[in-house]
């Protein structure tokens, strides 16, 4: 059926595959609000109706600033559910079956449902993930270790999914508050940066600290920083990388110095929301010390998941590995060799009386969190979070055309399923693998991701070999 939209919904500046913002305007221009237009956008088919003032949407062109929406008062004591039903494709025209076609789920999932590496944040309507960012909180006796207010963090995580883009992958753009529907005036639209990965993120953090044993190096009030990290640490995030942000000479890299741009606009954000607006303000429930360390040690974590950083994060990483082996020939084998070098769960990589070694656990949990998907236990998973990213890249590489700009080179053209197949594997081996490969030394209970993500490159392989053999065959003209 076709999905009645506002005009002012469609992001402006930009082609979203099956329909463009030319359409938009072209549709808006011919219209004198009297008749609703039929048109396609993204793959959905909807209805266009023009009852907005024209000063509500952008004029054309690009933004050059990320302007966080008006400030709402935060509603009371029911979360504000944001209706959501999956799209039936990417706007890449086509998604290879890789985006699943999933009946979501409204309920609160329980905590041993969530301590697992089979949990799955997209299965969920997006509401439904504030009871599971609350239930890892309770999980460690947050709210009476720390005397948080519940309310509070509820409406926290309200206003944290809905300043996150809304997931192109969802036909309804409306907000229901207090049963009152209101129209999402959506400018930028994300199928990857939006709340879904911000929960995944916050999920994987979790399980790094017990699943993985992390904890038992950090202090109760440094976890709770590494899961509020991981939910903010994309905030308003426009769907585009920092690099495009220094290209274009923003408002917001100039602010930031062309370093960490949406790191840093996620954290100001973040942090400013509980500044802003006392129903949100977490922040109170700490004492003086205790806020300022919170706004060090988180800002830094969240910092550290600026690709830029990786390669800093990986050498720092393999510098505690090293250690522990220097550690280990002294105090028990000193003819022990490298590669005889076994860790086992005993050994001690991290100090937990050291600062600088906690403070690094924060950072390493962020930024492995951030890339994780890749190697999610369920290759039908990994594939669905792939197709998302793809149509973020390629959706850049379009914009950065339009604006002539120096294109990207790894987002452009992904145009085939044997190339999107063979930018994973190429990412997991020259990103993921080496920092998995380092984080199962340094936590054995953890080794296991890094064979997961080689057997969904086996996968991708499967769909490359395959393609291939039509390709072959095809030309030899055999059958």
């Amino acid at each position: 059926l076709p999905v009645k939209m506002n005009c002012a919904t469609s992001p402006s500046g930009v082609n979203n595959g099956s329909g463009s913002s030319t359409d938009f305007a072209l549709a808006r221009r011919s219209n004198n609000g009297n008749e609703p237009i039929h048109t396609t956008w993204c793959g959905i088919d909807v209805v266009l109706t023009d009852n907005c003032h024209p000063s509500e949407s952008k004029k054309s062109g690009h933004n050059d600033e990320l302007t966080p929406p008006k400030h709402e008062a935060a509603h009371s004591e029911k979360f504000t559910r944001r209706e959501s039903w999956r799209r039936t494709n990417s706007s890449l025209g086509d998604d290879y079956g890789w985006l699943r076609k999933l009946d979501l789920r409204s309920d609160t999932p329980s905590i041993n449902e969530i301590r697992d590496w089979s949990f799955d944040v997209l299965k969920f309507e997006e509401t439904a993930l504030i009871g599971v960012f609350i239930e890892m909180l309770e999980y460690y006796d947050f709210f009476e270790k720390f005397q948080l207010d519940k309310k509070t963090l509820e409406r926290y995580c309200q206003e944290v999914m809905d300043r996150h883009q809304k997931d192109c992958y969802y036909q309804k753009l409306d907000i229901q508050r207090e049963g009152v529907v209101e129209e999402r005036k959506a400018d930028v639209l994300c199928e990857y940066h939006n709340w879904y990965h911000a929960v995944s993120c916050s999920h994987v953090s979790f399980l790094f600290l017990t699943l993985g044993g992390a904890d038992a190096f950090l202090s109760p009030l440094e976890r709770f920083c590494i899961i509020m990290g991981a939910l903010i640490h994309d905030l308003h995030h426009p769907g585009t990388n920092n690099d495009f942000e220094v290209k274009r000479s923003t408002p917001l890299a100039k602010r930031y110095g062309n370093d960490a741009v949406l790191e840093r606009h996620a954290i100001n954000m973040g942090l400013n929301m509980c500044q802003e607006n006392p129903d949100l303000d977490w922040l109170n429930s700490f004492d003086q010390d205790d806020r300022e360390y919170v706004k060090h040690f988180l800002s830094e974590s969240v910092l550290a998941t600026d690709p830029a950083r990786h390669a800093d994060i990986v050498n720092e990483a393999l510098s505690f590995v090293e250690n522990g082996l220097k550690d280990y020939q002294t105090n028990s084998n000193p003819d022990v060799s490298e590669s005889d070098y076994e860790p086992s769960s005993s050994m001690t990589h991290f100090n937990s009386d050291d600062p600088t070694h906690r403070l690094f656990l924060g950072k390493l949990i962020l930024h492995s969190a951030d890339i994780s998907n890749p190697l999610h236990v369920s290759f039908e998973v990994a594939s669905d979070w792939a197709i998302r990213v793809i149509t973020e890249f390629s959706r850049q590489a379009e914009k950065e055309k339009q604006l002539q700009l120096p294109v990207t080179t790894f987002m452009d053209g992904l145009d085939s399923q044997v190339k999107i197949a063979k930018v994973q594997i190429g990412f997991f081996r020259f990103m993921v693998k080496p920092l998995y490969h380092t984080i199962g030394i340094l936590f054995s209970n953890l080794a296991v991701l890094e064979e997961w993500g080689e057997k969904n490159c086996v996968r991708y392989q499967m769909i490359i070999d395959e393609q291939d053999k039509k390709q072959h065959d095809s030309n030899t003209g055999e059958p």
